[in-house]
């Protein structure tokens, strides 16, 4: 059986869950979240096992020489629900440490480096929900026409498929009206756009991320409220420097900012059968320098 990015995600989230409760030794809490993330890591062939279990390994003994909460003795380990990163926390393991009553949470990924898969749509005002600055009527102006027909073209059962310019009639005019606004948005208001945007990509709260490749496996600090142990804090941006599209591609769109961030926006379909939105693949693909990565090899 070949399991989707997301449960293959679960897999190696239960892996590290499973390597925390046999280094510490910590306490696992039982869930529904934690039984899908085991069900996900048992459908594994036994060599992805073998990886996830490696690579988990090789992030928790790390984790463990660099952050003292990570104690031997009062730990719980928890997964999160899928919802609560719609509610701005992105942190999918939680260690917490019951003697001094502090969480220590992880973003686990399986060869993903995807930050947000957010939504646009008629009803969305990105703006607002993203760094609480609304879209103007101008840019629903643009884009309600073109999801209204897209929004009729499901009622027909149509398939992405079966449009064949669906990137010059569809993607492509819903994404220069997306960089129209956040160009508009950050005239308007620049810190508290610039701000805003990169925190609400980052969530709440400072974590680890562990993101497991071929061979290796990468952990990084995203330490910006200085409440990590290991790991500089890190800068949020001040200013966008520049907004324009990848070159030669009519799907992806660059986001540069001052101190060191980067981000690709790619709008794409998320499903076989039309809807009335379009969905984007997020990545961070510039940080800070001062940002604490170390990369083990495993393999």
């Amino acid at each position: 059986m070949i399991l989707s990015q997301n449960d293959m995600g679960r897999a190696f989230e239960y892996s590290i869950a499973m390597t925390f409760q046999r280094y510490l030794p910590a306490t696992i809490v039982n869930s529904l979240q934690m039984l899908k993330a085991k069900q996900c890591f048992e459908t594994c062939s036994p060599s992805e096992q073998e990886k996830m279990v490696k690579a988990s390994s090789e992030a928790v003994a790390f984790l463990v020489a660099h952050d003292d909460r990570l104690s031997e003795k009062g730990c719980l380990v928890s997964l999160q629900s899928d919802q609560m990163g719609t509610l701005g926390d992105v942190r999918d393991v939680i260690v917490h440490n019951s003697n001094i009553d502090q969480d220590l949470g992880i973003s686990a990924k399986n060869r993903h480096w995807a930050v947000k898969h957010s939504r646009l749509s008629e009803h969305i005002d990105f703006g607002s929900e993203w760094f609480g600055i609304r879209c103007s009527a101008g840019y629903f102006h643009q884009v309600t026409p073109i999801f209204r027909e897209l929004n009729s073209r499901r009622s027909h059962g149509e398939k992405w498929h079966d449009i064949p310019n669906k990137k010059q009639l569809y993607y492509m005019p819903i994404l220069q009206a997306f960089q129209s606004e956040m160009q508009n948005l950050f005239n308007t208001k620049p810190q508290e756009v610039a701000k805003g945007l990169v925190k609400y990509l980052l969530g709440k709260y400072d974590y680890y991320k562990v993101i497991k490749e071929n061979g290796t496996v990468s952990i990084m600090s995203f330490n910006i409220d200085g409440t990590l142990k290991w790991g500089s804090k890190i800068p949020l941006p001040t200013s966008i420097i520049n907004i324009s599209q990848k070159p030669k591609s009519e799907t992806t769109l660059f986001m540069y900012f001052d101190k060191g961030w980067q981000i690709s926006f790619r709008i794409h379909n998320a499903s076989t059968m039309v809807e009335p939105s379009l969905k984007f693949d997020i990545n961070i693909v510039g940080l800070p320098s001062t940002l604490s990565r170390q990369v083990i090899n495993y393999g």
